[in-house]
């Protein structure tokens, strides 16, 4: 059975005329009759009984036409919501990101506004790692993460572009007994009140800060409250060097960023990935190449 078999037994119901039937999908009475005689050979049933008044289904044609009925119910719903996708795909942007990007990110979306574009945004901030764990599950156009090569090689259902590589660093205000440093090594942030995004990679900061949970006071997805701790008080804030950069309170010297350093900064690589079976769209790519002009001004 066929989607235009479908259709004309259900017309034929409906009309309860296979001339009718005809005239109202614009094909011949004799290539209706056809249709539906084939249907009836394929399935080995009668579907309709015929005479000179019309036709009217049998026991089992109602059946068949019934499950027609739905099936013809169900590819237009299908065709519609696939129409709304491509549709929506031209003027709407699905982002996920690490807290890291925020700020680049709603400067990206000012050059848009400023520009004759009717786009409209969804930004949804999620910890690094879940996003990596979960991302082929999710309907975005594309993510972006701080991550190593070796992490994304494992993930098989992604591809991925690489962005920006930066340097983790703290983020202090004038209270802090750091600010005057051009670099701090971990070892000697051990003991110091620390703030930090919900959505942090915990784990990975661990790692490299030897950070002790019993001296983060806050944690939050309020950036406004973090920097206001930070700059009122002798807590740090972990972040990457681009994250703020730009931002009043680092340029008038309230908050200072400060890089991680032992023998060597500690670097990490920023990647957009997307799904291998959604690539980016037009207007996807030329978000992403406006985010990363925005990455150098950073810089």
């Amino acid at each position: 059975m066929n989607f235009e078999q479908m259709e004309h037994i259900v017309y034929a119901a409906k009309e309860k005329s296979i001339t009718k039937a005809a005239e109202k999908l614009f094909i011949s009475p004799s290539g209706m009759s056809q249709s539906i005689t084939q249907l009836e050979n394929e399935l080995g049933i009668k579907i309709f009984n015929r005479s000179k008044q019309g036709v009217t289904p049998t026991f089992e044609g109602r059946i068949v036409i019934s499950k027609a009925i739905t099936l013809l119910s169900t590819i237009k719903e299908l065709n519609k919501e696939i129409f709304d996708i491509k549709n929506r795909s031209e003027t709407h942007l699905k982002i996920i990101t690490a807290p890291t990007f925020t700020y680049l990110l709603q400067e990206t979306m000012v050059m848009f506004n400023e520009e004759p574009y009717e786009v409209t945004f969804e930004v949804v901030e999620e910890n690094p790692a879940s996003i990596i764990q979960n991302f082929s599950n999710q309907d975005y156009d594309f993510a972006l993460i701080p991550a190593t090569k070796e992490e994304l090689k494992k993930e098989r259902f992604i591809e991925y572009e690489h962005l920006h590589r930066g340097h983790i660093c703290i983020a202090v205000g004038k209270k802090s007994p750091f600010y005057t440093y051009d670099s701090v090594s971990p070892s000697k942030l051990k003991n110091t009140k620390i703030v930090m995004y919900k959505t942090s990679d915990y784990k990975s900061l661990q790692k490299i800060s030897k950070m002790n949970s019993k001296n983060i006071v806050l944690q939050t997805n309020r950036s406004s409250l973090l920097y206001e701790l930070v700059k009122e008080s002798q807590a740090i804030l972990y972040l990457h060097e681009f994250s703020i950069r730009n931002r009043p309170m680092v340029l008038n010297g309230d908050i200072k960023i400060i890089p991680l350093k032992e023998e060597a900064t500690f670097d990490l690589d920023f990647w957009l990935i997307h799904l291998q079976s959604k690539s980016l769209s037009p207007l996807a790519r030329e978000f992403y190449e406006k985010l990363k002009k925005q990455f150098k001004n950073s810089i």
